[in-house]
């Protein structure tokens, strides 16, 4: 085990991914604010070729590689073009949880996290207390929006724990993020460089995360 292993495992990733019934993905997380890191990957991969995921590995501070089994309980196939949003915890303390959102749906479908009662990370279909991912409608419940200017100011209407709240494209690029927002009844994000258009704004909240779109005009 220790370094050997992801040594291992990382010329696994580059020389034998076809090999693999499940090709290796790294999936971007942004800000992922447990780490030293604005930007890392987590890398998940098919080891055993048997068209489940099984085996994970996060760079996290210090250019350490924590690396993970995987239960794959998930229906999906991840790629490349999706991201995680760490939700709870860190990856040094092997308690996180990331959502993945696929931007081709505009969904979150899985939910990553560590299970310490089976040491193992766990890959599972995404769901909010048994129920299906939130509507626009959901977050309009929420949240109230309006363009100051170049700024965009967003307003609590009904209370709800958010923790972060991000700005995003609508093909899923992360724009900005506001970290640590919980007791905040204001957000506000600085639109001066970006274009007119539709953006989407997501919140997460320790029991669900919502998303809402906007259009900035400028």
């Amino acid at each position: 085990m220790g370094f050997k292993f992801f040594i291992i495992v990382f010329l696994l990733f580059i020389s034998i991914e076809q090999l693999f019934s499940k090709k290796p993905v790294s999936i971007k997380c942004i800000n992922c604010n447990d780490t030293c890191l604005n930007v890392t990957n987590i890398w998940i991969m098919d080891l055993n070729n048997d068209d489940k995921y099984d085996a994970g590995i996060i760079k996290t501070c210090k250019g350490i590689f924590s690396g993970f089994n995987i239960i794959d309980k998930s229906s999906v196939n991840l790629n490349s073009e999706m991201t995680s949003q760490l939700v709870n915890g860190s990856v040094e303390s092997k308690n996180f949880l990331f959502n993945i959102y696929d931007p081709e749906g505009d969904k979150y479908i899985c939910k990553f996290y560590f299970d310490s009662n089976i040491a193992s990370a766990v890959l599972e279909d995404y769901t909010q207390n048994g129920n299906e991912p939130s509507t626009y409608e959901e977050a309009d419940n929420y949240f109230f929006t309006q363009q100051m200017g170049s700024t965009l100011l967003i307003t609590k209407k009904a209370e709800i724990d958010v923790q972060s709240v991000l700005l995003c494209s609508l093909d899923g690029r992360i724009i900005s993020t506001l970290q640590n927002v919980g007791g905040w009844s204001q957000f506000s994000f600085d639109l001066s460089l970006e274009p007119s258009g539709m953006y989407l704004l997501r919140f997460i909240a320790r029991d669900r995360a919502l998303t809402k779109r906007m259009v900035y005009v400028r």
